[in-house]
């Protein structure tokens, strides 16, 4: 049979010709790229960065492959992979962004695809991180902050140790969201509702000596000039952040165990939950509970307060 009977035979069968995918499946790099733009208008702008990334080494590691030819074989060598790399979270991340696309590749596509990595066993997330700054702790971690590299680290972690913001509202912060005079912080752009957050006295003074010292010219009261940071502004503090807490000896910590920090502290000194909750910007209370897991030291203490009732 010669090449153009055979191709007549295929297109009569109604079967993809050599090089070509069926109707029903499509290559990787294109269920990308379809993906990402039908998620993105219901993601936030670094949420929406971070799939771009995920997408872009999936398509880099499963270079010229469909979607119906990856198999949970392929799946489980990417994972493995990619934990020599990254840590377990940044994994379980990619592997849930191939979830949701082969998901909706199946249902909103139409497409005949199942997800290869439905079954393969996905690894731990991280344990016992710490998540709890004692104060002897907070003490040693600013007096290296006041030391580092990075001018304004000791500022910016003093601010989310009394405001329990999320670091990238902290770093990402604007001078007009800074209401000096009211005591306030304006935070419109956030995960979830616009709230206003108080200033302690001293993170009050703290902006008044930074606005005496004419930084922040360029409207960013942490950030530099320019564009660099601005999808994810926390990651501008990340590296001197890190080495502060190794010179401290504190271990298992990130930026968003200070927010952690702060909430604990503010419900170990009497401040109610749902106060703590419209503080931290929480919809539902039940975030916010999670909080009080760190307090038993605290209630066995408390409770001593009731020790000689009926003696």
């Amino acid at each position: 049979m010669t090449w153009a009977e055979e191709t007549e035979a295929l297109l009569r069968a109604g079967q993809p010709l050599p090089g070509e995918l069926p109707a029903n499946d499509l290559r990787l790099n294109e269920a990308v790229e379809k993906y990402t733009m039908a998620v993105a208008p219901r993601k936030k702008r670094n949420t929406q960065r971070l799939d771009q990334e995920i997408g872009g080494r999936l398509i880099r590691y499963f270079d010229g492959k469909s979607l119906q030819t990856i198999t949970s074989k392929d799946i489980a060598a990417y994972r493995d992979y990619r934990l020599q790399q990254v840590g377990p979270s940044s994994v379980i991340q990619d592997l849930s962004f191939l979830s949701c696309m082969y998901r909706m590749a199946r249902i909103e596509w139409g497409l005949d695809v199942n997800d290869p990595g439905a079954e393969i066993r996905r690894p731990s997330a991280p344990k016992n991180r710490l998540s709890l700054l004692t104060p002897k702790q907070i003490d040693t971690l600013l007096d290296y902050c006041c030391v580092s590299k990075s001018e304004k680290l000791y500022c910016y972690v003093l601010l989310l140790l009394h405001t329990a913001m999320r670091p990238s509202e902290g770093a990402g912060l604007r001078w007009d969201q800074v209401l000096i005079g009211q005591g306030m912080i304006d935070l419109t752009e956030t995960k979830t509702d616009p709230r206003r957050v108080p200033m302690t006295r001293t993170i009050r003074k703290m902006f008044e000596r930074m606005r005496v010292a004419g930084e922040g010219e360029n409207g960013f009261v942490f950030l530099p000039p320019g564009k660099g940071y601005r999808d994810q502004p926390h990651r501008y503090f990340r590296r001197s952040f890190d080495n502060a807490c190794r010179y401290a000896g504190i271990c298992n910590f990130t930026l968003y165990g200070l927010r952690h920090s702060a909430a604990s502290y503010l419900i170990m000194n009497g401040v109610d939950i749902r106060t703590v909750a419209e503080i931290m910007g929480h919809r539902n209370i039940s975030q916010t509970m999670k909080y009080t897991h760190f307090l038993d030291d605290h209630k066995l203490s408390a409770i001593g307060a009731i020790d000689n009732l009926g003696r």
